[in-house]
C-alpha cells in the first residue's frame, strides 16, 4: 500500500513540477508541427492580420510543419526563421524543465 500512496503523491506533484510556460510552448510547437502544410485554407489566429496589418509571423506554422517533415526548402520559403524559432523555443522548454527539476521540493 505505501507504494500506491507514493505513486499517488507523485501524480499530485506532477502538475506543479512542469512549468506552465514549458507546457504552453510544447503544445504550441506540437500544434504547429501537426498541421498539414499542403492543406488549402485553414484557420488564421493572427490578431495583427485581422486588423489589416502585415504580420511578421505569417507562414511560421506552415514553415514549422514543413521543417518537421524534413522539407527544408519549403520551410525556408514559407518563413526563413522557422528553424531558429524551433531551436529557441526547444531550448527554452528544456531550460525551464531543468530549472524546475533542480528546485528544492516544498
Amino acid at each position: 500500500m505505501p507504494m500506491v500512496q507514493t505513486a499517488i503523491e507523485a501524480v499530485r506533484r506532477w502538475p506543479g513540477a512542469v512549468p506552465l510556460e514549458a507546457v504552453f510552448w510544447t503544445v504550441a510547437l506540437g500544434a504547429a508541427a501537426s498541421i498539414d502544410p499542403q492543406a488549402p485554407g485553414g484557420i488564421n489566429l493572427c490578431l495583427i492580420e485581422r486588423l489589416g496589418l502585415p504580420c511578421l509571423g505569417d507562414g511560421l506554422g506552415t514553415a514549422i510543419a514543413h521543417l518537421v517533415r524534413g522539407d527544408w526548402a519549403a520551410s525556408w520559403n514559407a518563413h526563413p526563421l522557422a528553424g531558429p524559432v524551433v531551436g529557441v523555443l526547444g531550448t527554452r522548454v528544456v531550460t525551464l524543465c531543468r530549472r524546475s527539476s533542480t528546485r528544492p521540493s516544498r
